[in-house]
């Protein structure tokens, strides 16, 4: 069996995700993960699939396309390169929160930030809440919230002040956990 990650992309609809699993079952494959989310109405989904070798992926990228665009879906098909660690053995895992106005330069400059660090984004979720209907002048409202994995070797306190001053001049509030202290406290 060899590793593929097929990406699909559509318009969101109850049953999706079983008329992709239904067409790649039906050829021989298995997923073995998949992250599926839905933004502004559209679905958006990465499956990683378990394809048998005799299988032609360009064929295989072809039949989905035909069977999943009627239904208004685009399909692609890549290699997945051997399965990496899940986490990096040099890093602790965080959760980062951030809430404020929205601006143009929030992700951009945060995401910078993160990365001068040599910390890895492994998730990002970032919502939008509706502006304030009394003035278009109003930024809205957004919420951020990341997972990072961040090296042993970065000194805790330099990052949280380096966020720190990044978010204020953005005029937004951070917060960053650890993740097991994250979880416990909202398991409570």
């Amino acid at each position: 069996m060899r590793k593929l990650l097929v990406t699909i992309v559509g318009t969101d609809r109850p049953g999706i995700v079983h008329l992709v699993s239904n067409a790649l079952y039906e050829r021989g494959c298995a997923i073995s993960e998949l992250t599926q989310t839905t933004l502004h109405g559209q679905f958006a989904g990465l499956f990683s699939v378990e394809a048998p070798e005799a299988l032609d992926a360009a064929g295989l990228e072809e039949a989905l396309r035909a069977e999943l665009s009627p239904a208004g879906y685009s399909a692609w098909l890549s290699p997945m390169a051997p399965r990496l660690p899940a986490k990096r053995p040099d890093a602790e895992p965080y959760v980062m929160t951030i809430s404020g106005p929205d601006s143009p330069a929030l992700i951009p400059t945060l995401t910078a930030k993160v990365a001068s660090f040599d910390a890895n984004i492994e998730n990002l979720r970032s919502v939008v809440l509706s502006g304030s209907p009394d003035s278009a002048e109003t930024k809205s409202p957004v919420v951020l919230a990341l997972e990072i994995s961040l090296p042993v070797t970065v000194e805790r306190r330099v990052f949280r002040e380096a966020l720190a001053v990044t978010a204020g001049e953005l005029g937004l509030e951070i917060s960053l956990q650890h993740r097991n202290i994250f979880e416990a406290i909202h398991r409570v």
